[in-house]
């Protein structure tokens, strides 16, 4: 089950970040007079009435007028907005204070391990996510005259920005499968560099490093495989992460991390 926690945080410093704009405002229109302003249709057009709500005055504006409005609907507007802003930014702290999806894994986790072998848990752990998502088995890739790159946890890779890469996902502890096959519609099974698990979602990320861009052969046959990443429904930033390099320009282990901190965690 994915734990929003971290979005519904966001939205609510978005909230508290517009309210406080509400707030700003107000002041700035507090010395406005708090009149309702209403509006009918006449021949087709806007006729606008301003009402005191102190006295009950009523009286038409001229059209020529009309702009002198401009404040009074601002500030009605604000005054609108800041309340809907306050019950909302209310309802999500109370909400979140409530939300806690770890906790029903937690239901599981904590029992004695007697206990958990009689039981079937409703949602796996984390825990089993990650076994039953890393014991699937896939036929490897051979290598041939490739150079011997080995990551710290023993997986062989093809290349020495590879294994940067790999070496970074292993330190994060992200879970990864080096070349797993993938049916993409229109071009048939692809082998994507990296298939990595996004735990806290629980989703399959691709990652894709494109090493040789100044060879131009290369450098269009990858275009293309950009472009049916797109039409299957894969799309950087979401569940697909590239990297890029030429001989004048490498990759570099801080652009890693900013990748795996940014799309993995």
């Amino acid at each position: 089950m994915e734990d929003y926690k971290r979005k519904l945080e966001e939205q609510l410093q978005e909230i508290e970040a517009l309210l406080a704009r509400a707030n700003r405002k107000l002041e700035e229109l507090r010395s406005v007079p708090d009149h309702e302003i209403r509006i009918h249709k006449s021949n087709g057009h806007d006729q606008y009435q301003l009402i005191d709500k102190a006295t009950g005055e009523k009286r038409y504006v001229k059209s020529g007028d009309v702009s002198s409005l401009r404040d009074i609907a601002q500030k009605g507007y604000e005054k609108r907005i800041s309340k809907e802003l306050m019950l909302m930014k209310q309802s999500l702290e109370t909400f979140i204070r409530n939300y806690n999806v770890p906790k029903l894994s937690e239901v599981y986790e904590h029992m004695a391990n007697g206990r958990k072998a009689l039981i079937e848990p409703l949602i796996e752990t984390d825990e089993m996510f990650i076994n039953r998502w890393q014991n699937v088995i896939y036929e490897e890739l051979k290598f041939y005259d490739e150079t011997e790159f080995y990551t710290g946890g023993g997986i062989r890779v093809r290349s020495k920005s590879e294994l940067i890469i790999a070496n970074m996902l292993e330190q994060y502890g992200i879970p990864y499968k080096y070349e797993k096959p993938l049916h993409l519609r229109g071009t048939g099974e692809v082998r994507p560099d990296f298939s990595c698990l996004k735990v806290r979602s629980r989703k399959e990320v691709i990652w894709e490093h494109f090493g040789m861009l100044d060879n131009l052969t290369y450098a269009n046959k990858n275009v293309a495989k950009l472009a049916s990443y797109h039409q299957n429904g894969f799309y950087v930033g979401e569940n697909l992460i590239t990297t890029f390099e030429t001989s004048q320009n490498q990759i570099s282990s801080k652009l890693i991390k900013g990748m795996i901190e940014q799309y993995l965690l």
